[in-house]
């Protein structure tokens, strides 16, 4: 049998699917969604408004991600969605 995939986050906090996550990529903050679990990684997909970084798919290190939730990343994602 598989044994289910868990990770945590830098504060201790479980990284499940579908969480929004922030993170340091290329000397700019990231925000975006958790798609996949690997065995070492979790790959979130970015969320920007911007051409080239918009709909990445960015592999990172659990300890290397932070969970954010609430009304913040709400009006991130409204405001920076593209759509």
């Amino acid at each position: 049998m598989k044994e289910a995939i868990e990770h945590r986050d830098r504060l201790g906090r479980l990284i499940n699917v579908g969480d929004f996550v922030a993170a340091a990529d290329n000397n700019r903050l990231s925000v975006g969604v958790v798609c996949k679990l690997n065995l070492k990684m979790i790959q979130y997909k970015t969320i920007s408004k911007e051409r080239y970084w918009a709909g990445r798919r960015v592999n990172k290190y659990p300890d290397d991600v932070i969970v954010v939730e609430g009304p913040d990343v709400t009006f991130y994602i409204l405001k920076n969605s593209g759509t």
